[in-house]
């Protein structure tokens, strides 16, 4: 049962950066690129401001995966040593709030920032605004899912049902 939980998560995942990265082609198609006329004589300026906010994005994308990767393991490891007390010690821990929301803005600004280019093939088009749509989206809930251990596609597997209960009930009285 939890396999399939898992792999209809992961295909809504893929699913939703999917859409994502159609949708991105067809705001830059209609929206974005008609806008861009002028933008030939910016481009140096625009290249540079995408490239350091690209690279920017996978500095901090890949610090936050680590990060939710190393929370998921230790809930992992309590559930394998059978330590209800640890589990109930990390599996509530996630990425703060302000974290999330600095990591949200970042993700606009970067693929915002490839809409300032003008293109002018299809091809070029939907590759650069798909591709660039689907990873950031992609990587975004990929990162959502890792931070929620309990019940997340990619969450720990094997979890006693009362630890579960025990822990909503901790998470009950804490708000």
């Amino acid at each position: 049962m939890e396999s399939k939980k898992s792999w209809g998560g992961l295909v809504l995942i893929l699913a939703i950066s999917l859409v994502a990265g159609v949708a991105n082609v067809l705001f830059f198609l209609y929206v974005m690129n008609p806008l861009n006329e002028a933008a030939k004589e910016d481009e140096v300026a625009i290249s540079t401001y995408a490239i350091n906010l690209f690279v920017g994005w996978v500095f901090f994308s890949a610090w936050f995966l680590a990060r939710a990767d190393d929370e998921l393991k230790k809930v992992e490891e309590a559930v394998h040593k059978k330590d209800k007390a640890l589990f109930l010690l990390e599996a509530p821990k996630q990425i703060a709030l302000s974290i999330r929301i600095l990591y949200i803005i970042i993700c606009v600004l970067t693929v915002l920032s490839f809409h300032l280019f003008r293109l002018g093939s299809i091809l070029t088009t939907a590759e650069i605004q798909f591709g660039i749509g689907f990873l950031v989206i992609a990587t975004a809930l990929f990162l959502w899912d890792l931070d929620e251990p309990v019940g997340g596609a990619i969450g720990a597997k094997g979890i006693p049902e009362e630890w579960i209960k025990e822990l909503r009930a901790h998470q009950k009285a804490a708000k």
